[in-house]
């Protein structure tokens, strides 16, 4: 038996226990992976997200015993052995050494792996294992693996914990409107802490908000820096803190392009590379037109509030935009088509949400309405942007308001971000 067959067998025998090693958090992602299709399931999100924990938690759900393979491609022993070769040796070493049965196959952080969809692509058509994924690139939503895999395979997301979540995760269980109404202070206070330190699982566990500094730097180095040969890494990172600081608001490359003394390709690329590592996401202003779409003014949104208020300038003083981030992200979960939504006399209002190519709803977001003008300009744009769209209810989200405006017979709720943010309300 050669060195590596012997570190391969020690790495997977590390792995397998790896399950059992930690306790496992409900995730709401669970309820969507279709565990029954014969489609290779990609899941797909930023690290420290929890992909590693919704996987382990996949094993135990189908009661796995010794059937199964699961290996972290994070592992050091893969910086040096990348190659897609390698993966078939998984395999045989598995069979040879652990159990010749092998029925379930888990590969976390598979993009660690050169040309990982080729050794993939192999496996799916000769193997009759199922294949799990996951990665943090969302490369791996897109198109691109869909013809890298020719099609056949299922993909999921998975971001920082919802509210819904981190409430969970925190031990206060709210299944109906009566555990709401009795435990409204506690989701009050609860979200107090979930707008400053956000839905990174670990981060809301160890209540280590530093940890955040240690995914950020992560994120930009090893999913960024290393994937592309990034030579300018200050800048870089100065421009991913510039963006985090400034989310929620229209991002110019070409203020960009000023500010930092960098070529307009260069702005652009590095853009790009934020959103494929989902360090943010961008959201384009809605128009009949597709053209006119795409050449849009983007507004930008970070990966979770927590992150932006550790590593940004100024953002934490912005409460009105923290909360805009937060119905985003909400928004996101809630895998709508999202738009931002500006009138015929440029008016905007913050997201419009289509389904089946009709407008379905506006949400526009506020701090507080204390301010009868701030009030009053919220519920005109509003006002405004149903009559265009024909719609006849909108909504208002705040920190703590609540109440219903009937104008012109249109309806706007005003709903307390709290609980808005969960299910069924």
């Amino acid at each position: 038996m050669n060195i590596e067959s012997q570190q391969l067998i020690q790495i997977i025998d590390f792995w397998q226990k790896s399950i059992d090693r930690e306790k496992l958090l409900d995730r709401a992602v669970l309820k969507d992976i279709n565990l029954k299709s014969k489609e290779v399931i990609d899941i797909v999100g930023p690290r420290r997200s929890g992909k590693s924990s919704v996987l382990k938690l996949i094993i135990k759900n189908l009661n796995l015993k010794d059937n199964f393979l699961f290996i972290n491609f994070e592992d050091p022993f893969f910086i040096t052995n990348n190659d897609p070769q390698i993966i078939e040796e998984i395999i045989s070493t598995f069979r040879e050494y652990f159990n010749k049965n092998l029925e379930y196959v888990f590969f976390d952080e598979i993009h660690e792996i050169t040309a990982w969809e080729k050794a993939i692509r192999k496996l799916r058509d000769g193997e009759k294992f199922k294949i799990f994924l996951t990665g943090s690139s969302s490369k791996l939503l897109s198109g691109e693996i869909a013809s890298l895999l020719t099609g056949r395979h299922l993909s999921y997301k998975v971001l920082p914990l919802s509210f819904s979540e981190f409430l969970s995760f925190k031990n206060i269980e709210i299944t109906n409107a009566k555990d709401q109404i009795l435990n409204e202070k506690t989701i009050q206070s609860a979200f107090e802490d979930y707008f400053q330190v956000g839905g990174f699982p670990e981060v809301v566990v160890s209540k280590n908000q530093e940890l955040l500094k240690n995914y950020f730097s992560d994120l930009l180095q090893k999913d960024i820096v290393m994937r592309y040969n990034i030579r300018e890494k200050e800048i870089l990172e100065k421009m991913a803190v510039y963006v985090l600081s400034n989310a929620g608001k229209i991002i110019s490359i070409e203020s960009l392009k000023e500010m930092f003394r960098i070529s307009f390709t260069a702005v652009s690329a590095y853009l790009e590379y934020f959103k494929e590592a989902f360090l943010i996401f961008d959201l384009p202003q809605f128009s009949y037109s597709l053209k006119d779409q795409n050449k849009s003014s983007k507004k930008i949104y970070a990966i979770d509030q927590g992150l932006a208020n550790v590593v940004s300038f100024r953002f934490s003083e912005d409460r009105g935009r923290i909360l805009e981030n937060i119905v985003f992200l909400e928004l996101k979960r809630r895998e709508e088509e999202i738009y931002y939504y500006r009138t015929k006399n440029n008016l905007e209002v913050d997201f419009l949400t289509r389904e089946k190519n009709q407008s379905k709803e506006l949400i526009q977001v506020a701090w507080n309405l204390d301010d009868q003008a701030t009030k009053d300009r919220e519920i005109k744009s509003l006002i405004q942007a149903m009559t265009e769209l024909n719609l006849s209810n909108g909504t208002i989200v705040t920190y703590s308001q609540e109440e219903v405006v009937e104008i012109e017979n249109k309806k706007i709720f005003i709903k307390p971000v709290y609980k808005w943010l969960l299910p069924n309300q």
